[in-house]
Order: C-alpha cells, then sequence, then structure tokens
C-alpha cells in the first residue's frame, strides 16, 4: 500500500482531532518523515505531527488507523503546543526541529 493512501487515513483522523482546523501535509526536508501540521481557524500553526516512514513502512490503512486512535496522538499534540510530535517505529517523542526542503 502507498504511503499517499496512508497520509489520507491521518489527515483523516487529524480532522476528527482538530475539527475547523486546518490541516496541512508535507515531505521533511531530510525525506524520512513527513510532516502533518493543523492550523488554527485563523490561519496560525498550533501543533506539528512529524510521522517517520519507517512507522508507516509495516502498517496497512486499516491498521493505522487503529494505532492513530489508540495513540492519543490528537492529546499528545495538544500536550505538545508548537513543539513537534514525532512518530516512529520507536514509539512517540516530542520537541526537536523541523527540517524543510
Amino acid at each position: 500500500m502507498s504511503n499517499l493512501a496512508k497520509f489520507d487515513v491521518i489527515r483523516l483522523y487529524l480532522r476528527q482531532q482538530f475539527p475547523k482546523h486546518h490541516i496541512a501535509d508535507f515531505e521533511e526536508g531530510t525525506s524520512r518523515a513527513h510532516v502533518f501540521r493543523v492550523d488554527g481557524p485563523h490561519g496560525h500553526p498550533l501543533h506539528y505531527a512529524v510521522i517517520g516512514l519507517d512507522f508507516l513502512l509495516d502498517q496497512t490503512a486499516e491498521g493505522l488507523q487503529q494505532t492513530l486512535l489508540s495513540s492519543g496522538l490528537g492529546d499528545k499534540l495538544k500536550e505538545a503546543g508548537t513543539s513537534p510530535v514525532t512518530v516512529s517505529k520507536t514509539g512517540f517523542s516530542t520537541g526537536g526541529t523541523i527540517a524543510v526542503a
């Protein structure tokens, strides 16, 4: 399954977690992750989810949906504020920077 279908699953999850917010996404400059940005109703960035491509490798769309729901990613993003929350095959981490291509 392509990562594009998995990105759709992540977008849908974030739209459900953050209704009335804009969800944007882009490839991180290192090409090892995909960044999802949650913008507030007035367009300012609120949250960043950095999804490692290593994490997506073993996921199916259905499994990914369940993983996102059970992980509490939405709550982790709210707690982190504008600090990036990184999801990799080893788990979650908060902080760091985002490389923009």
